[in-house]
């Protein structure tokens, strides 16, 4: 809209914001601007996917030699990355890439261009002309929340590149919520006698950067860093961002010039301390580039259709592949069959009703037979297909892919639980769940459950909870959880608890167990994952969160992100576990820490 006021161009550029229905009105804008010698925006092209071949088609128009265009006229087009934009309109077309600078010191530079810095940090030292302040009462907050809020934008942006320890989510925050946010401190400032911190923090954080916040978990950090950066304390020039000193506000009457200068002396790369963060966090950060780029070239890697040395004896990746599906094959176990049920695996409470963890074991049953029996039917399937008995489908193609990348094959996943793992590693893991089951189904109800090797861990959860609700008579919406963290092992454990379960399996991620204070503790150096202890999960009605407790989320994989469910939980998310800490519940929710259910390898 800038470059198009400074040609000139401001009265005669039109908008058409792409979404059903506004094809057709974009074809026709386009016809008459054409004539005319205006300028088009379509913006969102990414949001009309039924749009793009009319777009192509019209693109490619343009140099037909009975078409007439206007000199002046000019397409602009708006877009997200997306697999189904036209490839023929990117080929002839000037490209712009706007992303958001990387690195804390970046982000504060492009925040405060966006900021009128004039009115902000100007002094009449610099301009006697120059305004200082003319809509807002409160000088000194005002420029201190300001750049506080700079340094928030900044932080969250940069979050990001943490993957899963920043947020579950990625979230496109940009320069609109700063911009609003900016406007409600102005005004708020100005109403109010006193710098109104509460209605700030729920201005900001819950409506302007909080509305696009989808993960509840999500929303839960982003108000602990919103309370780091708006408090009583910021209005202080010696109040630092960070443990260590190295990001601090500038002085409150410092002028641009001086402002700008702050900034450019802020470390280049950034410390992980800067974000609430352990220094392991540096090595996830860069795991996740690495396996990126791998991912990437391996992508575009041709896939080889012959042995390239070795000649008539080497093997092919035909050869390659099927000798690891007969391999798989003859490794999977058998059906799981009711009929192997011990003698107290399937029965009923004192009172008569049904035991609902034995009514879990047959859900969990059922899923893992019919994943099974996917890999039983397609393993065939795919070595008659390498044989040339049967023809190789698209689904057959893509598992032969599968195969050679080291990946589960899609028409798995489809059928199985959420995992990461590589083939190789989930293949050994599916055998020791289906194990697991096994010995439940045979022997009955085990001492200590692995709640790893369960297909779907929450109805484990509410399978607990309403085995307590049939066995007290208790309403199971009153029912809480109540966690105790056990010194002890899990194979070293011969009975069930009297009431609740014993659980294990579980890993620590950006924190760890400290066994001897009995308490969460900081990771240790280079130690991404660390295993936990048997937990004793025992249900309590009208349970509270007790004091020096840190609310910890339970994920079945590292990525945490998942679909959100109807209940507004992702479906990656199975409980809350209290664990006790002897710090602050922000340090851990800066931390990103949480538990998961497996890990990736």
């Amino acid at each position: 809209v800038k470059f198009a006021g400074s040609k000139g161009m401001s009265d005669r550029l039109h908008f058409v914001s792409l979404g059903q229905g506004q094809g057709e009105n974009a074809k026709k804008i386009m016809d008459q601007s054409k004539k005319a010698g205006d300028w088009v925006l379509l913006q969102n092209c990414h949001l009309s996917k039924s749009f793009m071949p009319e777009l192509e088609k019209q693109v490619m128009g343009f140099s037909a030699a009975h078409v007439t265009i206007n000199q002046s006229f000019r397409l602009w087009l708006t877009s997200m990355p997306v697999d189904f934009f036209p490839i023929p309109v990117l080929q002839n077309a000037v490209k712009l890439t706007l992303e958001p600078p990387r690195g804390l010191k970046n982000n504060m530079k492009r925040s405060l261009a966006e900021v009128d810095t004039l009115e902000v940090f100007a002094s009449p030292d610099d301009d006697p002309n120059a305004p200082v302040f003319p809509t807002c009462s409160k000088l000194h907050a005002y420029k201190k929340l300001v750049y506080s809020l700079c340094f928030f934008h900044a932080c969250i942006q940069e979050r990001q590149k943490f993957g899963p320890l920043g947020w579950n989510v990625k979230y496109e925050f940009n320069d609109t919520d700063m911009e609003v946010s900016l406007q409600w401190l102005k005004m708020f400032l100005d109403e109010e006698e006193q710098v109104p911190w509460q209605a700030l923090h729920y201005m900001i954080g819950e409506i302007n950067y909080g509305g696009r916040v989808t993960d509840s978990w999500d929303r839960r950090t982003l108000q602990c860093i919103l309370q780091q950066y708006y408090l009583p304390a910021v209005l202080k020039d010696e109040y630092s961002y960070s443990p260590s000193g190295t990001y601090t506000s500038p002085p409150s009457d410092a002028n641009i010039q001086q402002v700008r200068a702050f900034v450019d002396a802020l470390p280049m790369h950034d410390d992980p301390e800067a974000f609430g963060m352990h220094e392991t966090a540096n090595i996830r950060f860069q795991l996740q580039e690495s396996n990126a780029l791998l991912t990437t070239v391996l992508f575009l890697q041709p896939r080889a259709t012959s042995a390239s040395t070795g000649g008539p004896t080497a093997l092919t990746p035909e050869k390659i592949v099927a000798q690891k599906a007969a391999e798989i094959e003859s490794e999977l176990p058998q059906i799981l069959e009711v009929q192997e049920a011990g003698p107290h695996t399937f029965r009923l409470m004192a009172n008569g009703l049904p035991y609902s963890l034995s009514t879990v074991l047959s859900h969990e049953i059922v899923r893992y037979n019919d994943l099974l029996r996917a890999m039983q039917s397609s393993l065939k399937d795919l070595q008659k297909a390498l044989q040339g008995l049967t023809v190789l489908s698209d689904s057959l193609d893509k598992m032969l892919t599968s195969f050679m990348n080291d990946e589960v094959p899609q028409n798995w996943a489809a059928v199985g639980y959420p995992s990461l793992k590589p083939l190789a590693s989930w293949v050994r893991d599916l055998i020791q769940r289906v194990g697991f089951i096994r010995n439940w189904l045979r022997k009955g109800d085990p001492s200590c459950y692995w709640i790893s090797g369960l297909f779907y861990p929450h109805g484990f959860i509410t399978g607990v909870l309403q085995g307590y609700s049939r066995q007290h008579n208790i309403p199971v919406d009153t029912l809480g959880f109540n966690f105790a963290v056990l010194d002890v092992q899990h194979d070293s454990i011969q009975k069930p608890p009297h009431s609740g379960v014993y659980v294990w399996g579980l890993f620590a991620d950006s924190c760890r167990w400290n066994k001897e204070k009995g308490v969460i503790d900081d990771c240790l150096p280079g130690e991404m994952y660390s295993g936990m202890p048997v937990i004793h999960v025992l249900p309590i009605p009208d349970h509270k969160v007790p004091e020096n407790h840190y609310v910890c989320p339970l994920y079945k994989t590292t990525v945490r992100k998942g679909q959100l469910s109807s209940l507004g939980q992702s479906t990656n998310f199975v409980l809350a576990v209290e664990l006790p800490s002897d710090k602050p519940t922000s340090f851990w929710i800066q931390r990103g820490a949480a538990l998961v259910c497996a890990l990736d390898d």
